[in-house]
């Protein structure tokens, strides 16, 4: 399959990505903790422009990662879901929250990242690379058209 839709909880932002994600994983970074109320954030990593999202009523919150960058995380101003995320350094690329996919059924990690930040109660899948922190941004961007 080569299209998803989503949208927030309340239904007021809804997106459409064209085409495969460039990578999907789960972050546990105490920043997507945070701003997703869960231990481990699920995210595909796809090209911006594959990416369709109605603006109206998102609303943008801005941090600064580890590595300097800085990480814009759009969500919907009525209800809160955090949508997607955007990061200065690769403009051309943007994360989505795959638990506001329309259907999650075939979301596959292939990575799992800041593993060191998640409570020792998590288990995390087996036989997927995990990253005490970051991954290389390199295998992250190159993993090649993972199936949705």
């Amino acid at each position: 399959m080569t299209n998803k839709s989503g949208q927030c909880l309340c239904g007021k932002v809804q997106y459409k990505i064209s085409g495969l994600p460039i990578s999907q994983g789960i972050c546990y970074c105490l920043q997507c903790q945070r701003s997703g109320g869960t231990f481990g954030s699920p995210l595909i990593v796809v090209l911006h422009k594959a990416f369709d999202c109605s603006q109206e009523n998102l609303s943008s919150y801005k941090t600064k990662s580890n590595r300097g960058s800085i990480v814009t995380r759009n969500f919907c101003r009525e209800c809160g879901s955090h949508i997607y995320s955007q990061i200065s350094d690769v403009p051309e690329i943007v994360t989505v929250k795959v638990a506001t996919f329309d259907d999650t059924s075939d979301f596959a990690p292939q990575y799992l990242v800041w593993v060191r930040s998640a409570p020792p109660s998590c288990t995390f899948p087996k036989d997927v690379p995990s990253f005490q922190e970051n991954a290389p941004m390199e295998m992250l961007l190159s993993l090649g058209r993972a199936s949705f």
